[in-house]
């Protein structure tokens, strides 16, 4: 074997190899990217450490999964220009028909009026009361019925209307449970 030939096979890829790292990276892909948009908004909202641990083992196992038997840089290379080819298509995808394929975790969600969390919403939305209260103290919340207004945003941050203050109606237009909200509360 020639310098060369040696060279090739660390950091080459046979064709077969090549079709193999770029399926992999499509599919595995669509399957991370599918699990992130079912848990991505309470992951977002208060990640566990447990479930932290299990994104980046699912992370790891994927780009693992991805390389297939022998890592080597053509492989490697083919895998990020194949996920960022992904990426950039799906996002331009998603803005481009967004409505029709948005999901039930996608929106903007009422979680609490005048101090009172809405049990029902955070069981949709799959967080429970004592991430709400985590997520309330980060805000600067020292009183629950400083809190007029809670609204979970799809990325897991909170707006809040603090007692007295208003929202302008156009702001909450969209956002999941807006219709229980007392209009004394909108401007």
């Amino acid at each position: 074997m020639t310098f060369f030939e040696e060279l090739w096979f660390q950091i080459g890829a046979s064709p077969a190899g090549a079709l193999g790292v770029l399926i992999a990276s499509v599919v595995l892909y669509l399957v991370f990217t599918l699990v992130l948009e079912l848990s991505g908004q309470r992951l977002s909202a208060n990640p566990s450490v447990s479930s932290f641990a299990v994104m980046a083992l699912l992370g790891a196992l994927m780009a693992r999964a991805i390389l297939g038997n022998t890592p080597t840089l053509v492989g490697g290379l083919i895998a990020v220009g194949t996920l960022l080819m992904l990426e950039y298509s799906l996002g331009h995808l998603r803005q481009g028909i967004g409505r029709v394929f948005s999901r039930r975790h996608s929106r903007s969600t009422v979680v609490m009026v005048h101090g009172h969390a809405l049990h029902w919403q955070l069981r949709h939305l799959s967080i429970d009361d004592r991430q709400l209260l985590t997520l309330l103290r980060r805000n600067g919340i020292h009183r629950l019925t400083d809190a007029d207004l809670v609204i979970l945003e799809p990325r897991g941050g909170l707006t809040v209307v603090r007692r007295g203050e208003q929202i302008d109606e156009g702001l909450v237009r969209g956002v999941r449970g807006i219709g229980i909200v007392p209009r004394s509360l909108l401007r």
